[in-house]
């Protein structure tokens, strides 16, 4: 009698347990800002961060770029003027070359990580970002934001302050 009881009593608890629904609401990514700096020749900015993902679903594939999926990393480009940070991005230049206007964007493509298993993702990367060489400010910045693949948007981060 004791055995069909504990038999019961595990039977009950597997039901229980073993029909529990996995929670549908995608977890968003989280971001850290570590540091940054200019390249040793000073044409680009590297930013470092750090991200974890809950759900293990970062990246885009190479086919997946239409959309929402176009980028999955958004950077705001902010230059300090008379001491106002002044978002600058997308920044407009005029090419002489052309005779037409040029529009550049800020944001990336952080390639697909491939995870079967759908374990969360931790690890650090870094970017590199143009910043405006025919602006005054000597001052500047950057705010990103990281999509995942259900495109939950992360924390926002922002970078320590950059000189020319």
């Amino acid at each position: 009698m004791k055995r069909f009881t504990n038999l019961l009593i595990l039977a009950a608890g597997l039901l229980i347990f073993g029909c529990q629904k996995e929670d549908p609401t995608p977890m968003p990514p989280v971001i850290k800002f570590m540091e940054a700096g200019l390249s040793q020749d000073g044409t680009y900015a590297i930013v470092k961060f750090e991200f974890f993902d809950n759900d293990g679903d970062l990246g885009l594939k190479q086919n997946e770029n239409l959309g929402e999926q176009q980028y999955n990393l958004f950077v705001d480009y902010f230059e300090k003027q008379n001491g106002v940070w002044q978002k600058k991005s997308p920044v407009v230049t005029y090419n002489s070359g052309t005779n037409q206007y040029d529009t550049t964007f800020f944001h990336l493509r952080v390639p697909f990580i491939q995870n079967k298993e759908k374990k969360s993702l931790k690890g650090e990367t870094y970017v590199k970002l143009l910043y405006n060489n025919f602006s005054v400010a000597d001052t500047f910045k950057y705010e990103m934001i990281l999509k995942d693949r259900a495109l939950t948007s992360s924390n926002k981060i922002e970078s320590s302050e950059l000189f020319k």
